[in-house]
């Protein structure tokens, strides 16, 4: 039961880094991007990723959708790191 509640604990922590990332970085002055062509870098995608850059086609620039999109993957990848858990957790004490 701690674990539990440790666990949903972690997940509004989670969810309150991702509501103050996507504000801070929505106002800043220089994106990744900005400072990547500063120094040269060039982008070399290997792969064509369902939502380029974070954010959701048609919606670039949108704070709120942005933040929906961090909170969803932050639940996606605990729901995926916690089924793995219990599958490692199952097969250990079998």
């Amino acid at each position: 039961m701690k674990y539990e509640k440790l666990a949903i604990v972690g997940i509004i922590i989670s969810i309150i880094f991702v509501i103050i990332g996507c504000t801070w970085l929505s106002l800043s002055a220089e994106t990744f991007d900005e400072i990547a062509e500063k120094f040269g870098a060039k982008e070399n995608l290997i792969w064509n990723p369902p939502l380029p850059d974070y954010e959701m086609p048609g919606f670039e620039g949108n704070l709120l959708i942005n933040t929906i999109i961090g909170i969803i993957f932050t639940i996606l990848t605990f729901i995926a790191a916690y089924g793995i858990g219990n599958l490692l957790k199952s097969k250990r004490v079998k």
